[in-house]
């Protein structure tokens, strides 16, 4: 091939091709460096910004169990210690806790106020284990060795914890609106094949059907503030809509 018959190329051409590389080349550098600026102030933020200082509000045993989870935190940096993630890691981990708030205020603290479940009940589960129950109807924890807390034990399935909760509730309920007090003297809760099983202090106790727990619990106390009834201790089988059997509570005997 003859000279003249090569393609030449413009210098003005190449030149300007070749100031376009360079500018090219010229953003890669610059971006591979703030990425790396920006890495390394993120790096040494996280770290200057780790938790040191925290201020726990809370009831004994739970301020208790949050020093210790924060102290097992091995790095206390930046992202560790996100309010978000430590609440989570927290209600996790302290099964009696409730709710926590957390608000971090920079460079290195944290404020901390914690909520307490307050257990209402025993749950025995189908091992025959006892658990906390909560007023929330969460059966939270099993019972640790040692513990003996003077509370109601519900002998029901786990299905059957929410009926468990409304019942308490509405015993609470009663209790507020008559100015009596049944639930203090509440010992167990027990269902049968389609009945509760509803025990007192006392021998005090009622049979009620399981698909209108609610309303009979109301029912059995609007008749025991009747003047007939109210100075004595009961048993109510109310498992038949059309007829009640009383008893008085400990004797034989129906009325």
């Amino acid at each position: 091939m003859s000279r003249s018959n090569q393609r030449r190329i413009n210098p003005k051409i190449k030149k300007q091709a070749r100031r376009i590389s360079f500018k090219r080349i010229g953003r890669i550098f610059m971006f591979a460096v703030v990425i790396t600026a920006t890495a390394s102030s993120a790096v040494w933020l996280n770290e200057k910004w780790s938790t040191t200082v925290w201020q726990i509000t809370a009831d004994a045993p739970i301020k208790a169990a949050i020093e210790a989870q924060l102290a097992a935190i091995p790095t206390k940096d930046f992202i560790t210690m996100m309010p978000d993630r430590l609440r989570q890691h927290m209600l996790q981990e302290i099964p009696d806790l409730q709710a926590i708030r957390i608000t971090r205020v920079l460079p290195d603290t944290l404020y901390i106020q914690g909520d307490a479940r307050v257990p209402t009940a025993l749950w025995q589960d189908a091992q025959g284990q006892l658990h906390l129950f909560d007023e929330l109807g969460v059966a939270y924890r099993p019972l640790s060795k040692g513990e003996s807390p003077d509370l109601p034990l519900l002998r029901v399935n786990l299905k059957q914890l929410p009926q468990a909760k409304q019942m308490i509730e509405m015993i609470a309920e009663q209790d507020q609106l008559q100015g009596r007090h049944q639930l203090a003297s509440l010992s167990e809760i027990r269902a049968g094949n389609q009945y509760w099983q509803i025990y007192f202090s006392r021998g005090v106790s009622w049979t009620i059907p399981q698909d209108n727990e609610v309303n009979v619990i109301k029912h059995i106390n609007d008749l025991m503030q009747q003047p007939r009834w109210r100075n004595q201790q009961w048993r109510v089988d109310a498992r038949l809509q059309s007829r009640w059997f009383i008893r008085p509570a400990g004797h034989g005997g129906v009325i």
